[in-house]
C-alpha cells in the first residue's frame, strides 16, 4: 500500500499543481483549525479484499479514499459577482479524476478505477468530498510470505457444460 500512496501522491502533484497539500489523512480536518493549505487532497485506504486466485496466489481488490478539500474564498449567491470561483472544487475534482482514473500504478495495480463521489462536510468555511477508487493486483504466496507480483490480472474458469 505505501508504494501504491506515494505513487498517487506524485501523480496528483505532477498533474494537479493547484493541490496545495497533498496527504495521507491522519483526521487533519477534523481538527478545529486544520493544518492544511486550501485546497488539499488526503489519501486513505478504505478496504482490501482478499481472495484465493490459485494456491500460490491471492487477488488484493482495494477501494482507496481521496478526501478534497477546500475553503471558501467566494459567495455563491446568483448576485455575487464571482460566484463561478465558488464552485472551484468541482473543476478541481475533474482534475483529480482526469489524474488518476483509468492510470495504475507502475508494475504493482490494475487500473484505478472512479467507483464514488460524495459530498461528507460544508460549513460557512470549507467543503469536504470523498471520491473513491478501487484497483487490484495479485500476490504471490511464497512459504508462508506475501510479496506482490504482476499487475496482470487473469483468471480462468473451467466450467463443465
Amino acid at each position: 500500500m505505501k508504494q501504491i500512496f506515494l505513487a498517487i501522491q506524485d501523480r496528483l502533484s505532477s498533474l494537479v499543481p493547484s493541490l496545495q497539500y497533498i496527504d495521507k489523512n491522519w483526521g487533519q480536518l477534523n481538527l478545529p483549525q486544520p493544518p492544511v493549505k486550501w485546497p488539499c487532497c488526503l489519501i486513505d485506504l478504505d478496504t482490501i479484499d482478499y481472495s484465493m486466485a490459485t494456491n500460490e496466489t491471492r487477488l488484493a481488490e482495494a477501494s482507496i479514499i481521496l478526501t478534497i478539500a477546500d475553503h471558501h474564498t467566494v459567495r455563491s449567491s446568483a448576485q455575487a459577482p464571482a460566484k463561478a470561483n465558488a464552485y472551484d472544487i468541482l473543476d478541481l475534482i475533474e482534475d483529480v479524476i482526469s489524474a488518476l482514473d483509468g492510470w495504475r500504478v507502475p508494475d504493482t495495480t490494475q487500473a484505478l478505477i472512479r467507483t464514488r463521489l460524495a459530498k461528507t462536510y460544508s460549513d460557512q468555511s470549507y467543503d469536504v468530498y470523498s471520491l473513491t477508487f478501487s484497483t487490484a493486483w495479485i500476490e504471490q504466496i511464497e512459504e508462508g510470505q506475501t510479496t506482490q507480483a504482476s499487475p496482470s490480472i487473469s483468471i480462468n474458469l473451467d466450467i463443465p457444460n
